[in-house]
């Protein structure tokens, strides 16, 4: 039990808390009438300020494999959110997650094979248990399979994977430094197409979209300075692990905020998930 209260891994879950109010947020973004370029332009851009505003210098250089690598982390983590925001406008949120929600198990393969460690059956167990949990807790909100809205959760998952093998290396410093630099390109980019693809980029804004994308980029602004400071404690699988919480978090606050009623499926697929996520803690550690 003591692992499961440890800073470090505490780190994962502030991560998991912050991303569900970002993805939460995003949804009643798009309920108000914003569209996925606004968000994302919105989101970065503030991110991006925020890093700014708390980065301390380092005194370091960086080589050029480092800046090779962190740029390439940082188009990776763009089209995990890029892929994300958009899927959530295809499908529902609920079923979204469950999509995403394949990155901890594509995680743990790609890291057993790459460090040439045999595959652990007993840890690959928990983390489809757990991917199972979701899908019990969205039982009822998972008819509109929209076959985009999958191939874009995909999307996401297969790149969110990558960003989490990539990020776990000696020249990649967690911070706000960090996430001040992975957000400068993807900030221009999503700018750009906001601005010359909308006819009237500033006329169309309203106090309500402004509003939630701004939750939306505090969310994602906290989501991403605790997770990569959770897969340099802890590496990426154990991180990928703790991560599931997400959607159990994005599931109290619905209760929370929006007074949903769970049934009892719901709450069935919540406990699946935190006995499966703390069993992996349990003999997972060598995964750090």
């Amino acid at each position: 039990m003591k692992a499961l209260i440890s800073t470090k891994v505490l780190s994962a879950v502030f991560a998991a808390f912050f991303f569900s109010a970002a993805a939460t947020a995003a949804s009643s973004f798009y309920a108000v009438g914003g569209g996925v370029f606004l968000l994302l332009c919105i989101r970065y851009i503030a991110t991006l300020s925020v890093a700014t505003a708390f980065d301390k210098p380092s005194i370091k250089q960086k080589t050029k494999s480092t800046h090779v690598r962190l740029i390439i982390i940082s188009i990776l983590q763009a089209v995990f959110v890029a892929s994300y925001m958009y899927s959530i406008t295809l499908i529902p949120l609920s079923l979204a997650v469950v999509v995403i929600y394949t990155f901890p198990i594509f995680t743990f393969f790609a890291n057993s094979i790459i460090r040439s460690r045999s595959i652990d059956a007993l840890s690959a167990l928990a983390l489809f248990v757990s991917l199972f949990g979701i899908w019990l807790m969205v039982q009822g909100d998972t008819t509109d399979w929209d076959i985009w809205g999958i191939f874009w959760g995909l999307v996401a998952s297969v790149a969110q994977a990558s960003v989490n093998i990539l990020s776990r290396h000696e020249g990649v410093k967690p911070g706000w430094g960090f996430v001040k630099y992975i957000m400068v390109l993807p900030a221009t980019v999503f700018a750009l197409v906001y601005f010359v693809n909308t006819a009237e980029p500033l006329a169309s804004v309203t106090t309500s979209m402004i509003m939630w994308s701004l939750i939306s980029a505090v969310g994602m602004s906290g989501g991403f300075y605790f997770y990569f400071h959770s897969i340099a404690k802890i590496g990426p699988v154990r991180t990928s692990n703790v991560m599931f919480l997400e959607p159990v978090f994005t599931i109290m606050m619905g209760i929370a905020l929006l007074h949903n009623v769970l049934g009892l499926t719901q709450w069935l697929g919540i406990l699946v998930i935190i006995l499966a996520t703390s069993s992996l803690e349990f003999w997972g550690k060598k995964y750090s």
